[in-house]
């Protein structure tokens, strides 16, 4: 038995390690993931902060020079690109697998190492911290670790780490990967959301829910039929579509 999860864990750690990159700024280091094969990183926006390229340095050692192309307002996610193609590429989990109490691992760079692979739960999903959709863990991460992923028992991954208090014993949070992908625009083909744009500021419904306010906002879709609409200019502009044929919608000018 032993011999056999011994053997399960580092199978998920050659499925998974390959597709994390160690990022380094004058300002410190962090981990990302490669979301894309032609180069596109999912990092946390702190680990960028202040900068515009960063280095990066893959799983099989190539140096590149990373462009820093979006940063989320209000979710600590950021984009990095660098020139690169055929890149190893993480997989997305869906936000209903995420439970209390199921298996979860992180790979990154704690403390400058390279790689490192922890283990441990999810420990608590809840939303926190401003509003925004976070899970705890009791995976042992550190510095270092923030922007890299933390996944299941399939090497799927829940979610980005974020944040771990200091001074507590393994108290660290990961944010949802449905609330990371729905925020960037560089992800919308890679959300299993249905994105609106309309006027800003102008709310925004899908299937007489509101989701948010113009210009651009993102709701995880199911498959089928939805009707979205927005009040523009006094008036009422609607739509129909099907997910996930049609993924985007504008409404409006």
């Amino acid at each position: 038995m032993l011999a056999a999860v011994d053997a399960a864990q580092r199978g998920l750690y050659a499925q998974v390690a390959p597709a994390v990159v160690y990022i380094v700024t004058p300002n410190g280091l962090g981990s990302g993931m490669t979301v894309r094969s032609d180069g596109l990183v999912l990092t946390n926006a702190h680990v960028v902060a202040g900068v515009e390229t960063v280095d990066v340095v893959t799983f099989a050692g190539a140096r590149l020079t990373g462009k820093v192309v979006e940063r989320a307002r209000d979710v600590d996610v950021a984009l990095v690109q660098v020139d690169a193609t055929d890149l190893p590429t993480v997989t997305f989990a869906r936000a209903a697998d995420l439970a209390v109490g199921q298996w979860a691992a992180a790979v990154g760079h704690g403390e400058g190492g390279g790689w490192t692979f922890t283990t441990g739960m999810v420990s608590n999903v809840y939303t926190a911290q401003g509003g925004r959709a976070v899970f705890q863990t009791q995976i042992p991460v550190n510095p270092g670790n923030s922007g890299g992923p933390v996944f299941d028992g399939t090497g799927k991954v829940l979610g980005i780490v974020t944040a771990g208090i200091q001074g507590a014993q393994n108290l660290n949070f990961a944010i949802r990967i449905d609330v990371a992908t729905q925020v960037p625009q560089g992800l919308e083909g890679l959300c299993d959301c249905l994105v609106v744009h309309a006027p800003a500021g102008v709310p925004v419904f899908v299937d007489g829910a509101s989701i948010g306010l113009g210009p651009r906002v993102a709701v995880p879709a199911t498959t089928g039929r939805h009707t979205v609409f927005a009040l523009v200019g006094g008036r009422k502009v609607e739509q129909v579509v099907t997910w996930p044929e049609t993924r985007t919608v504008t409404l409006g000018p």
